[in-house]
């Protein structure tokens, strides 16, 4: 704008991306003569921009980029569209760090009648001309959204390493990047939310988390809370970070069950890594995984899976969806055979052990 460059500002409707929001965003900046796109914002702003790139370049309605359960399959195997579409000009400026939506090749909508996300243009790279991350944008976000982001590309990019992606180290790196800033707070108990250094470790975590998931696929935690985005208006990063300790338990318990396994037997040996750099990262030992980030959620008074209200009506469908999204990006994203290591059942296991704190919190209410 000082620059004397016309701009026209469209706001979400609503604090996610929807495909009529995207639908009313493309109509708006083809009524105002805009050419190009820049989205301020979380991964709802940065999803609705690459949305809104695509629909101007190639005309039409979101709805015909998006691939629904049903749609194109074969022998029950679903086929996912594979042609690179063109982009209208797109410039993405992260304003919070959390799954690395800045450096993701995917794009994800929420179609509201059907309550579910859908995933956007599958199997085009929808890319940025650039990306501008100045942590300085992240100054006044809240500690809660702050450690729950951090913990989200923490997360992201612990199962990205656990799942093979193509750059490990890069996982690893984003990792240490979290785990090392949230050492100093960890011993204090408090987190200075003005620190730059603070903000630019978790913005380079979640960077590198995304990076890491473009090859990896996506992870269970973030299946889930995905999946969970289109029943509930729950913010996706406290969504994740309460599932993470259930999901960690259960690549846990899968590497004990099938031990003697080569598969299973690398999985507890990345597993025992991921533990030990964050130990040495932070200064905390946990237990595990698990045990380590259910005290950095207990730490700074997190939601947890038992505060969320996620109530066994609230869940159902909700194990299909994930493991169908899992599924899809799987074949967008990785380029050997591999799909996931979370099955459904797996995926129902992490859902029953977080409902059922849920029910226990609100017996020990009633006592």
């Amino acid at each position: 704008m000082q620059a004397g460059v016309p701009c026209f500002q469209y706001t979400l409707e609503r604090d996610c991306a929807t495909l009529e929001g995207v639908d009313h965003a493309a109509a708006t900046a083809q009524r105002v003569g805009a050419d190009g796109v820049v989205a301020f914002g979380g991964g709802n702003a940065m999803d609705l921009a690459r949305a809104v790139a695509v629909v101007l370049a190639n005309g039409g309605r979101a709805a015909d980029f998006v691939t629904r359960a049903g749609d194109d399959e074969d022998d029950g195997e679903r086929k996912l569209p594979q042609a690179q579409l063109k982009t209208a000009p797109l410039l993405l400026v992260p304003t919070i760090a959390g799954s690395g939506a800045e450096a993701a090749k995917s794009t994800v909508l929420l179609e509201e009648d059907a309550e579910t996300k859908l995933l956007f243009a599958a199997g085009s790279d929808v890319v940025p001309e650039a990306v501008i991350i100045d942590p300085m944008l992240m100054l006044t976000v809240p500690l809660r959204a702050t450690v729950q982001g951090a913990l989200t590309a923490l997360g992201q990019c612990i199962e990205s390493y656990l799942l093979g992606c193509e750059d490990e180290a890069l996982a690893l790196e984003g990792l240490e990047a979290v785990a090392g800033a949230l050492a100093a707070p960890l011993k204090e108990g408090k987190l200075d939310l003005k620190g730059a250094i603070l903000r630019e470790k978790f913005a380079q975590g979640s960077l590198l988390s995304g990076v890491a998931a473009n090859s990896s696929g996506t992870g269970a935690a973030q299946a889930l809370a995905v999946s969970m985005g289109g029943i509930s208006d729950l913010p996706h990063a406290q969504v994740v970070t309460a599932f993470l300790p259930f999901v960690f338990d259960r690549y846990a318990e899968l590497a004990s069950e099938n031990e003697g396994d080569p598969f299973f037997d690398e999985l507890r040996e990345k597993l025992e890594s991921a533990a030990d750099r964050l130990t040495s990262a932070s200064g905390f030992q946990g237990a595990n995984v698990a045990g380590w980030l259910r005290y950095v959620i207990t730490r700074f008074d997190l939601p947890t899976a038992s505060t969320l209200e996620l109530e066994e009506s609230l869940l159902n469908g909700l194990v299909d969806r994930a493991a169908q999204y899992q599924e899809d990006s799987m074949k967008v994203s990785r380029s050997d055979d591999n799909g996931a290591i979370m099955e459904k059942d797996d995926l129902r296991t992490i859902i029953d052990s977080a409902v059922m704190v849920v029910e226990l919190s609100k017996e020990g209410d009633e006592k």
